[in-house]
């Protein structure tokens, strides 16, 4: 049986939520209603440093930077649905921990609504766990919709990040492939995401806050192949808010993944990436890979 933690080994006898100061007014539909006292992680962490403004300008990088596929970096959100009044999907969950989260990703399609289509096909993060210990699969992962990415600021001039209709468009280096920036993206990300956050001291903490599990709270997907099944931890769900300085934050790490494979090439890694998490499954019992 799953016990909620306050974070120092002991059970939330009483969740706070009665006593905390009220954000929004009764009835609203924003996820964040209520003032909690947790400090939520910010994309890039306290790390992230701003580049200098004619990094893109400047003769280190316009002389080795040659262009070559364009990709988007997309913002979507799931569980809006307008024959069912309950929160499902992922703002369902967001409305349940008082925070804002959405998916964060990296698509090489001309059209990142085919991305939504796919991740709705596959009911994208709709697997958790239950109170006791079971695996199941929550209601509302299946409508999954682009949201506006809305920096305050413009990127940095020449930049080969740019604002789009919806998504940040991107064009890479001709030596990055799509893949390798997405991994590079995920692991300057790593410090807001949603299944490593809950496993952390103020994840625990916050969910003791709020009187529930935080084992509950996680995601997976479930893919299917004829007859076998991948279970893949869902690692691409973060604390990103993006219509907010977070947005300008993603356009900047963006930009130094692109600055520093141009102009530090001996930094590069010599092998490629690997995907974890990502065996066969012919159920949820064992670990993942």
């Amino acid at each position: 049986m799953l016990t909620p933690e306050t974070g120092n080994g002991s059970v939330a006898q009483e969740p706070l939520l009665a006593a905390a100061r009220r954000l929004l007014p009764e009835g609203s539909p924003g996820a964040v209603t209520h003032h909690l006292p947790t400090q939520w992680p910010r994309p890039g962490g306290v790390a992230l440093q701003p580049l200098p403004n004619d990094a893109f300008t400047s003769d280190a990088f316009t002389k080795a930077y040659q262009p070559g596929f364009l990709i988007s970096i997309y913002a979507a959100g799931c569980g809006r649905d307008h024959a069912n009044a309950a929160a499902t999907g992922l703002l369902g969950l967001a409305r349940t921990l008082k925070a804002a989260l959405h998916k964060v990703g990296v698509t090489t399609q001309t059209d990142p609504r085919n991305r939504m289509r796919e991740m709705s096909k596959v009911h994208y993060g709709a697997l958790t766990i239950t109170a006791d210990g079971n695996a199941c699969s929550d209601l509302g992962y299946n409508t999954w919709a682009l949201t506006h990415i809305l920096p305050h600021n413009d990127p940095l001039p020449n930049s080969p990040v740019s604002i789009g209709e919806m998504v940040l468009n991107v064009r890479l280096p001709h030596d990055l492939p799509a893949e390798e920036f997405d991994k590079r993206l995920d692991k300057l990300m790593r410090n807001a995401l949603l299944n490593d956050w809950l496993q952390s001291l103020d994840g625990k903490r916050h969910c003791g806050y709020l009187g529930i599990y935080p084992e509950t709270l996680s995601r997976k997907t479930v893919y299917r192949f004829s007859k076998s099944m991948r279970r893949s931890d869902t690692a691409e769900i973060y604390f990103f808010r993006p219509k907010s300085r977070d947005a300008d934050r993603l356009v900047r790490l963006a930009e130094v993944i692109i600055y520093s494979h141009v102009t530090q090439p001996q930094n590069r890694p010599q092998v490629s990436y690997r995907s974890l998490g990502q065996g066969l499954r012919e159920d949820f019992k064992s670990p993942a890979a």
